[in-house]
């Protein structure tokens, strides 16, 4: 049994409740895959065991125990396994860039230092069992944690958040990057790529097949099961994940609606709606407030 299971297993704490960050932990006997997805914020995803292939935009890695993944706000990502998952064990900590930018205390810009590598498609570290245990250590402290006004409180929590991203930085800088055992020769990451680059244009599943020389059933089928969403729910996502970014600059809600590639405000209204659960406008005023406050918790 790994030393890691017997952790107490809590609710994890919510980034919607205006945290700026959320700490998870588990360990579960069985497990599908999930769904391809992003967000607004980091997230620092450590594998203990028992997964199969994690996927980052129309990258495939093999996971191996102890395997670090520095993922940052808007990259798609998710599992990707053949069959059931058993006895899956992971952690993982997000962090929201105001509460990123208050724990660099004015002296280092987290962002940057993490983007410096992510932008090179650099996303995994291979840690040390001792290294893992530490940072798995930090994150279930977080994830027990109980939200509290009391300043003392909040200030050991943020002690936690420093001492987790000085693991992070301490272990980027020795150099463990790993290749991560990146799958490759799949004709379904060649189609990923493609998409990654092209979903503001209009895409046509037939298209797609025609283009990479497939037929459309099998495209769908294979897509499905590399992604967990159809080519169309895929598409559709990237350009509000898109829409999301967009909404931090001045550009008008119309306007970003139309370069995300939707064809009318109405359509994009509905597919925001429902992929975000607010509205555009209800999201642009959330990152104004939160923007506003760049505070931890």
């Amino acid at each position: 049994m790994s030393q890691f299971a017997s952790q107490k297993n809590v609710p994890v704490t919510s980034m919607e409740k205006g945290k700026g960050y959320e700490a998870f932990y588990s360990n579960s006997e069985r497990m599908e895959s999930t769904e391809y997805h992003s967000h607004d914020f980091y997230e620092f995803y450590l594998h203990i065991h028992g997964g199969q292939y994690f996927g980052i935009d129309s990258s495939l890695y093999r996971l191996e125990p102890y395997q670090l993944f520095i993922i940052p706000p808007f990259s798609m990502h998710g599992l990707s396994n053949i069959g059931e998952l058993q006895n899956y064990e992971r952690a993982y900590l997000n962090l929201s860039l105001e509460t990123l930018k208050t724990l660099g205390c004015g002296q280092i810009d987290l962002d940057g230092f993490f983007r410096s590598y992510t932008n090179r498609g650099i996303y995994t570290f291979q840690m040390t069992r001792e290294e893992a245990q530490k940072c798995a250590s930090q994150i279930i402290q977080l994830k027990n944690s109980d939200q509290t006004e009391d300043p003392v409180e909040q200030f050991k929590l943020c002690g936690i958040l420093i001492d987790f991203l000085n693991s992070m930085c301490m272990g980027i800088r020795q150099s463990r990057q790993t290749a991560g055992n990146v799958v490759s020769n799949s004709i379904i990451q060649d189609v990923l790529a493609y998409i990654n680059t092209h979903y503001t244009q209009p895409l046509k599943i037939d298209q797609l097949a025609r283009t990479f020389g497939i037929s459309v059933s099998y495209l769908s089928h294979e897509f499905a099961r590399f992604t967990n969403r159809s080519v169309y729910e895929y598409i559709l996502y990237r350009r509000v994940m898109l829409a999301q970014q967009l909404m931090q600059g001045e550009e008008s809600l119309n306007g970003i609606a139309y370069q995300c590639g939707f064809n009318d405000y109405s359509n994009f209204l509905r597919i925001f709606n429902k992929i975000v659960g607010v509205s555009p406008s209800a999201y642009r005023k959330q990152l104004t407030k939160v923007s506003q406050s760049g505070q931890v918790s």
